[in-house]
């Protein structure tokens, strides 16, 4: 359930970054969310009394917890950006449907943890629904069409999605490492500073500081990624944080990763999305394996 509560928050986040990625650009929207999400999260201690950093944690949960924003955050997020340019977000979702069972054997391999056989097919029915309904044909394609008819171009677009699904399952492992206890959201704002470690530099190095101002002073995209922030960074990742501590890795992983269809319905509403028979089904057959996750 707490798996489900972090899908609504990535479900919201993932609308209202799509628009405000739309007016300042997508590394601008990264390095912001980040930085909102820290703020926030400081506020939100600040009433509960408590301070933004987790009180008591140590150095070496520390480090995972940067690591964990690092790979997470950072370098799962960037790898899937740039596939978006060369295969298109259908192809891109459909091979991060690949996260949960990446977070299965990493929670198999580090932590022992053993799924249970209705557990499997849950995540298999979930996997399965997911990849039916963002591999039909739609409406999106890929934002450079050249790069697509080079088979190399292809292998290396698949293989940065495959990174980011990789990048994300890295990151719920070295999460799940360093919370040890600690309060989800004291834990995701030193994952906030994981992320930063690695998009400043990027920024810097790049020349993007300036779209990163301009995006700043663009007051209705502030207000989207604020909303987003919140709702994906803080809310989202605390849920799938905490949702750790009561369920293997790869389950988590196998709910969270029906974003892909709880959008569709929003997206109808806000975005005027066209939706097909084969995301329809795959969305029950989603649904069904979230069900048997739940229930086994």
């Amino acid at each position: 359930l707490i798996s489900l509560a972090a899908v609504l928050g990535w479900t919201i986040s993932a609308l209202v970054f799509e628009s405000a990625g739309k007016r300042i650009g997508s590394v601008p929207v990264n390095i912001i969310r980040l930085m909102m999400a820290a703020l926030i999260i400081s506020l939100i201690n600040i009433l509960r009394g408590t301070t933004p950093w987790p009180q008591g944690i140590g150095m070496t949960d520390t480090l995972w917890l940067l690591a964990s924003g690092f790979v997470g955050f950072f370098l799962g997020d960037l790898l899937l950006f740039r596939s978006y340019l060369i295969i298109g977000s259908r192809m891109a979702m459909l091979m991060m449907s690949l996260s949960p069972p990446i977070s299965a054997i990493l929670d198999r391999i580090v932590f022992g943890t053993r799924l249970a056989p209705g557990d499997g097919a849950g995540m298999a029915l979930t996997m399965a629904g997911v990849a039916l309904a963002v591999s039909g044909k739609g409406r999106i394609k890929s934002a450079d069409k050249k790069a697509v008819s080079s088979r190399n171009a292809r292998l290396i677009g698949l293989l940065l999605a495959f990174g980011g699904a990789a990048g994300q399952s890295g990151g719920m492992i070295l999460g799940k490492l360093g919370m040890s206890g600690h309060d989800p959201l004291g834990s995701t704002f030193i994952r906030t500073f994981g992320g930063m470690a690695g998009f400043i530099p990027l920024i810097l190095a790049t020349g993007a500081f300036g779209r990163v101002v301009k995006g700043v002073k663009d007051k209705p995209a502030m207000l989207r990624l604020g909303i987003g922030a919140l709702a994906g960074p803080v809310f989202g990742v605390s849920a799938i944080l905490l949702a750790m501590r009561y369920s293997p890795a790869g389950v988590v992983s196998a709910i969270t990763a029906i974003v892909p269809i709880t959008i569709i319905i929003p997206s109808i509403i806000f975005l005027k999305d066209r939706v097909t028979l084969r995301e329809v089904f795959g969305a029950v057959v989603a649904v069904t394996g979230v069900v048997v996750l739940i229930i086994t």
